[in-house]
């Protein structure tokens, strides 16, 4: 068993990751970050589909990394141009992009802070999850409703025809 510790610059929080393997430390370090966010097949095609500029999708996937693990896709933003220098951006961009994802439902507005849609993405926690979810304002637009939302996936992806049974 190895305990990896790591702390995030930003918040000063300390993450914990106990690998249990018979490999060594060294093995366990490609998982870099400690923290994580995942989201599902459904949630990677509707942004996929999404009609954003790639500002959009930059300042998505910072928030991502910025999220507030204890309080479900909560991202602090203390002023507009703090928050554009904290994610290496201009400010009229952050705001541009800001209001792109919330028009796309991706994100939704938390007081001055900003809120990522939590049926979109998970940070873990399954009970603080499901409180957020219950906690999405009625007239966030949806991001599953857009083009290509239907898809489906096929376990497994391949033709077969390589041999594995």
């Amino acid at each position: 068993m190895t305990r990896i510790e790591t702390v995030n610059r930003t918040t000063g929080e300390v993450q914990d990751l106990t690998v249990h393997s018979s490999v060594s430390a060294a093995h366990g370090l490609w998982f870099r970050g400690g923290g994580y966010t995942t989201m599902g097949y459904e949630a990677h095609n509707a942004l996929a589909e999404a009609d954003l500029s790639g500002a959009c999708y930059k300042l998505f996937h910072k928030m991502c990394a910025l999220q507030n693990r204890k309080d479900h896709g909560l991202v602090r933003v203390e002023t507009q141009a703090k928050f554009a220098e904290q994610v290496g951006m201009s400010q009229p961009t952050v705001s541009r992009s800001l209001k792109q994802l919330a028009e796309a439902g991706f994100i939704y507005p938390d007081g001055r802070d900003w809120r990522i849609r939590p049926d979109f993405v998970f940070n873990g926690n399954g009970a603080a999850q499901g409180r957020a979810v219950q906690s999405i304002p009625a007239d966030a637009p949806d991001p599953y409703t857009r083009k290509g939302a239907g898809l489906t996936v096929i376990d497994g992806g391949d033709s077969g025809d390589d041999g594995d049974a």
